[in-house]
């Protein structure tokens, strides 16, 4: 259990997140810092859809190494899944269910706590008045966007050399789901897709209230980011499985959106779903579905 001070001691924290082939000195450097500050860690391997390896599953060891390291030390619990990147998140979100965390705080492979601002007592006095005062059930971490060279963009738009708000810390992770498709967007377990979309077009130029929205940044605790311990093979590829993750996603989005506005899926399919789950591909320079 978690020991900040005397009115923590009730809650259990979990850090969460997911890796493939990932490098055994990345996936120490990411868990290291929260050693002796938190309660337990999932993490989960496999490859992501669209993702170009030969293997389903890593081949390199790194979740036995990472179990090996920090069993000892908090409860580990490890996983294997290959497929949509959001299933592969949303199952860290429900064994942190299954293991009664209070809260869960995601962590990249490529992300670690910053040495020179690593005040844990102030994170979870924060963390813990904001949980309490207010409704809300996701809070931002401060995260530090490095150079091009440290940290190959792969797809993200975000300035060089500042700090900016990351959605990051879960409350209650057990009850909520990744929704609409997107791997940044969440909601209770008990609303539907559909339910956010129809709100969400009858109110096009506001906050979907369904939504887990964060709010608040908490600070005490800040991450920085590298991608240099990854190969440059390696980093080519996550940059164009980013390209075709982010057409996959559009596509499963605007699915969704006609099958609740009621609109006909293509000629030949029963059904829009019918029409996702058909086999496809998008091509690597366009973006374009391609049957198989």
């Amino acid at each position: 259990m978690v020991r900040i001070s005397h009115f923590w001691e009730d809650k259990k924290i979990y850090i969460v997140g997911i890796g493939y082939e990932t490098a055994h000195e990345e996936i120490f450097r990411a868990c290291d810092g929260w050693v002796g500050h938190v309660d337990g860690m999932i993490w989960g391997d496999g490859r992501f859809d669209f993702f170009d390896a030969p293997n389903d599953y890593s081949e390199n060891g790194w979740l036995d190494a990472a179990e090996k390291r920090y069993k000892d030390k908090c409860d580990f619990i490890g996983y294997q899944y290959s497929g949509p990147q959001v299933t592969k998140r949303q199952m860290y979100l429900d064994l942190a269910g299954k293991a009664k965390a209070d809260f869960a705080i995601a962590v990249d492979t490529d992300e670690y706590v910053d040495p020179k601002r690593n005040d844990f007592d102030t994170f979870y006095r924060n963390l813990l008045f904001l949980s309490t005062t207010t409704k809300d059930r996701m809070f931002s971490q401060w995260v530090y966007i490095p150079s091009e060279r440290l940290w190959p963009r792969q797809g993200n738009e975000f300035p060089n050399k500042c700090w900016r708000p990351s959605v990051k810390i879960h409350k209650k992770p057990g009850t909520m789901r990744f929704c609409v498709d997107r791997h940044y967007i969440w909601c209770s377990k008990n609303t539907p897709d559909e339910k956010l979309y129809k709100w969400q077009m009858k109110n096009p130029d506001k906050d979907n209230i369904y939504e887990f929205i964060s709010h608040y940044t908490i600070d005490g605790v800040r991450i920085r980011m590298d991608r240099t311990l990854r190969s440059p093979e390696f980093n080519k590829k996550q940059n164009e499985w980013a390209f075709v993750n982010s057409h996959a996603e559009n596509s499963r989005q605007f699915y969704a959106l006609n099958k609740a506005r009621g609109f006909k899926p293509p000629t030949g399919f029963a059904s829009w779903d019918d029409f996702e789950k058909a086999p496809h591909t998008f091509d690597k320079k366009t973006g374009k579905r391609i049957e198989l």
